[in-house]
Formats: C-alpha cells, sequence, structure tokens
C-alpha cells in the first residue's frame, strides 16, 4: 500500500488532507512536534512520529520502512499577513525547507510536495501562468520563492520527484477567523456591522476540497515542480462578501470603502491552472456559492461550541 508522509498536519491543509486520506483508508505517517496537537489520533491507519524541537533530529534514530513514500510538507512559519515581513520568514522557513527534503531522502521517499503562494510572484494584476517572472514584494513571497528553488535543486541532487504548487487562494471549513471569509461569516452570523473595502478585488478562491483532491492525486503522478493551483475563475471580493449576507440572512450593515485599499493592493489575483490540470487531469469542481454554504453551516455549529 501507498505511504503518505505528512509533516504539518496541524495546519489548515494539513488537518484536511490527513481526513481525506483516514476516510480512504490509506496508510498515514505524521512527522510531528512533541506540543503540536494532532486531532487523528484514533485512526487505525495512522502512525505519529514525534521529534522535539527539529525534524533533524530524526536523522539519528532508527525507523520504520518508508521507503517508496510520499512526502507531504505542511509546515510554514508566519502565514497571518501580520508575519509577512518579519526575517523569521528567511531565518525559520529556509532551513526548515532544507531539513524537510533531508529528512525525505533520509526516508527514500520518492516524491516531495509542498505549498507555495501565489505571493512568489508579486503584484501582477491579471491572469498568471508558471513562465511569468517572479517579483515578490513581501518575504513571505521572497522566502517561498527561495524555498521553491532551493528545494527543487535539492531534490534533483537526491533524485527524488518534486512538486511546488503556488498557491492561489484557498478556503473552507476549520479556517480561523483572522481570514477574510471566515471573520464575514462571523460577524454577519451575529448581525454585526461589517467595514470593508471597496470590494473591487477580484481574487482565485479554490474550495479545500478540491486542494486535497489534487493532492491526493499527486500520489500517483511524478514531479511536476513548479506549478499554479488555484480556481481559474477570479470572483470579486464584493459579490463574496454580498453572497455571505444573502446566504446567513444577515442584518449586518455592510460599509463598503471604510477600509483603504494597501499602497500594494493586488487587485487582480487569477491562477492559468492548465499546466495542474493537464498533468494531474485534474479541475475545480466546487463552486464559490457552494463553497460558501458549507462554510456557513461549519461556523454555525462551530460558534455554537464556543
Amino acid at each position: 500500500m501507498q505511504k503518505f508522509v505528512i509533516h504539518g498536519a496541524s495546519s489548515f491543509v494539513g488537518k484536511h488532507f490527513v481526513n481525506l486520506l483516514i476516510d480512504k483508508k490509506m496508510s498515514v505517517v505524521l512527522i510531528a512536534r512533541e506540543t503540536s496537537k494532532i486531532d487523528h489520533n484514533a485512526a487505525e491507519n495512522l502512525q505519529i512520529i514525534r521529534y522535539n524541537k527539529s525534524i533533524n533530529e530524526l536523522l539519528k534514530r532508527q525507523m520504520i520502512d518508508l521507503s517508496g513514500s510520499i512526502f507531504y510538507e505542511f509546515s510554514w512559519w508566519g502565514v497571518a499577513g501580520v508575519n509577512r515581513n518579519n526575517v523569521e520568514q528567511f531565518i525559520v522557513n529556509i532551513p526548515l525547507m532544507i531539513s524537510s527534503v533531508e529528512f525525505a531522502n533520509f526516508i527514500n521517499a520518492k516524491h516531495w510536495i509542498s505549498i507555495g503562494s501565489q505571493a512568489e510572484y508579486g503584484n501582477i494584476n491579471r491572469k498568471v501562468s508558471e513562465s511569468d517572472n517572479c517579483n515578490p514584494t513581501t518575504l513571505y513571497g521572497k522566502s517561498k520563492l527561495l524555498c521553491s528553488n532551493i528545494t527543487g535543486e535539492l531534490c534533483s541532487c537526491f533524485n527524488i520527484e518534486h512538486t511546488w504548487l503556488r498557491l492561489f487562494s484557498v478556503y473552507g471549513p476549520n479556517e480561523t477567523y483572522e481570514w477574510l471569509i471566515p471573520s464575514l461569516i462571523k460577524n454577519m452570523l451575529q448581525n454585526i456591522p461589517v467595514d470593508t473595502t471597496l470590494g473591487e478585488q477580484k481574487w482565485d478562491y479554490l474550495y479545500i476540497d478540491d486542494l486535497t483532491d489534487a493532492l491526493f492525486k499527486l500520489a500517483d503522478s511524478k514531479g511536476i515542480g513548479i506549478t499554479n493551483i488555484g480556481s481559474g475563475k477570479p470572483i470579486q471580493i464584493k459579490y463574496i462578501i454580498n453572497k455571505i449576507k444573502e446566504l446567513t440572512n444577515s442584518t449586518s450593515k455592510i460599509n463598503f470603502g471604510y477600509i483603504p485599499y494597501r499602497t500594494d493592493q493586488v487587485m487582480h489575483m487569477e491562477a492559468d491552472i492548465s499546466k495542474i490540470s493537464k498533468s494531474l487531469n485534474w479541475q475545480p469542481r466546487v463552486n464559490i456559492e457552494i463553497g460558501l454554504k458549507k462554510m456557513i453551516e461549519y461556523y454555525k455549529t462551530d460558534m455554537v461550541k464556543k
């Protein structure tokens, strides 16, 4: 049976992907810090290997046989916007990615897969393909770009297949409330006034189930290198805001234009997904209205719990 090895299972993407693998009865091994909270401990088809501070500690241990496995790297420090220009983006994440590929080589994994970002391109403000020049404007984008190149070179040296998914915007249940869509849903379910920009931005939102579907398909694929992943269908933010208000039957007052655009505001974010679609025979299936309905149902329950 194919073995899936995952580092970063407590992340938003990691949690959803592990749930998918468990549902499919796949053999899953999670690599995690001692302090990392794992929500999947009871699954019969899952093992957890713990370390203290660094994944490098595992290079000194005798491991179970993981030869030929698929290694997924979902860990990253500083995804939240407040940390996008923190120098820790370089100090923490570059060594983290190097160690990850070294560990994949140590266990004789055949394919290393990780998540990049549209931030690697910078503010192009149009449909973006992998052939476009990268000019990131944040340390987050710069560090992601550096890591895409470093991990690609290391995988080549170790003869490991390499895939780096430049993710545009992903959404779905279990996102933290600091992100745009969950925060809008939370406020509108409580009929709280919502302050927003004018909402003219058009962003590319991919539902989490479509992302995990692509991640699963990669297990049967050779490495496809650097590739975009998104819906390929940008949606105006104003439409999303109004649609959430409609779907929640909210009486919230929407103050469009109350928040000014940032000086580096991205107004058009759209992924050219032809490469990944052709490589994996993959297409997004969940449209924005269905995705928002699923999120609203999830957060109705989550807010009651809290």
